[in-house]
């Protein structure tokens, strides 16, 4: 024990020699700037991720039906994949969201979400051959088809949980007002409409009868049954995300009329009913939708914002790299019509927003996070793809 001792009073002398941190880790609040990534050569780009494969390239979605490479700081010329025969592309319609496999490096699977020629969302598996970096646009497997009533409120973000099941929230169907209140019902009915304004809870590593997957035993009982159905009460969820660090799911679900909404599922939100058509934001939009506005079963937004502050909400991430300390544990969004960049922070049990960056340009479609958990912001209008870094 002697031995023990006199090695730890050596080391704490040794400790008490060190010179201090020369480049002690930051403090006090980000000063947000954007990096130039790409500067031309994308078309209406959406959306951004990357295949979790360790090869440091990043896929960006353009709207008409192409997806593209960003090798190093480079674009690609040919696509990774293209499908613009498939899609119906006028407004809130194309190819919107992409997801990679877990498995993505020993099988090649990712998945999509588009608009079909009919304007019906359809969520399908594709193969890629990951030497090449091309994909094979006959290896299409849909996974599942939504009768869409609308040509808008499509919403299109899909992505791998946690618990490697894939999520997908969708839109109310459209129109305005959600007029044949979808986001609420729960029982099946033609074209798979009950399943609009929801998030949906896939297991794609299998199938049943007569589906292209399994519906995962532990999904929530809803309309007195368990099936796709994983959370309901959303208007037009755009963009959303998992905190990689705590598995919560966040949502910016675009607004009606007065109020732009951010809502949170911890763990995932099971069961969750985020209230819409009940309620816009923190106002009660339609009472005699049952359960009512006043009704404790609904989950408020964590922050909603009027239109004084913009409108068209684009939910982001929470910031879990390494490169830049300060903004770590910061979820950050930004506003289609406004170009704010903001971010949230739980200050004394409230989410407080701040503006990072007061105009960061209109038309700001879509975040994107590289697997290393860095954050990028895509122009829809100008095609640009810039990094958030904060200004060391």
């Amino acid at each position: 024990m002697r031995y023990l001792a006199a090695f730890l009073v050596t080391a704490a002398a040794s400790c008490q020699d060190m010179p201090p941190n020369p480049n002690p880790p930051p403090t006090g609040e980000p000063q947000l700037q954007l990096k130039l990534v790409v500067s031309s050569g994308l078309t209406q780009p959406l959306y951004l991720t990357h295949a979790g494969d360790g090869s440091g390239d990043l896929y960006v979605v353009e709207k008409a039906g192409r997806i593209r490479i960003i090798e190093g700081r480079t674009l690609r010329t040919q696509p990774f994949l293209d499908i613009t025969g498939k899609t119906a592309k006028g407004g809130e319609q194309g190819l919107l969201g992409l997801a990679f496999h877990p498995n993505y490096r020993n099988n090649g699977f990712f998945y999509v979400n588009y608009t079909n020629a009919s304007g019906d969302t359809i969520i399908a598996r594709y193969s890629a051959n990951r030497s090449t970096k091309l994909a094979d646009p006959s290896t299409e497997q849909v996974v599942l088809s939504v009768d869409q009533p609308y040509d808008n409120h499509n919403a299109g973000w899909l992505g791998f949980g946690p618990d490697k099941m894939l999520y997908i929230p969708l839109g109310d169907g459209g129109s305005g007002g959600d007029p044949e209140n979808y986001a609420q019902r729960l029982l099946p009915q033609d074209g798979n409409r009950h399943m609009l304004g929801k998030v949906l809870r896939l297991d794609v590593n299998g199938s049943e009868t007569g589906l292209n997957y399994r519906i995962p035993a532990d999904n929530p009982s809803l309309g007195g049954r368990v099936s796709e159905l994983w959370a309901l009460g959303l208007r037009n969820p755009w963009r959303a995300s998992f905190d990689r660090q705590t598995g919560d799911l966040w949502i910016g679900d675009v607004g009606q009329s007065t109020q732009e909404e951010i809502s949170l599922g911890p763990g995932g939100g099971k069961g969750l009913n985020y209230g819409w058509k009940i309620m816009e934001g923190n106002f009660c939009y339609d009472n005699s939708v049952a359960p009512g506005c006043n009704s404790a079963s609904l989950t408020p937004p964590v922050h909603a914002y009027g239109r004084s502050d913009g409108y068209s909400v684009t939910g982001g991430y929470v910031y879990r790299g390494s490169r830049f300390p300060r903004m770590r544990g910061r979820y950050f969004f930004t506003d289609f019509g406004s170009g704010h960049l903001w971010s949230l922070r739980l200050v004394n049990g409230t989410w407080t927003r701040k503006t990072e960056i007061s105009s960061a340009g209109t038309g700001l479609a879509s975040f994107g996070e590289d697997e290393q958990g860095e954050l990028y912001l895509i122009s829809l209008f100008g095609g640009q793809v810039w990094q958030l870094e904060d200004q060391l």
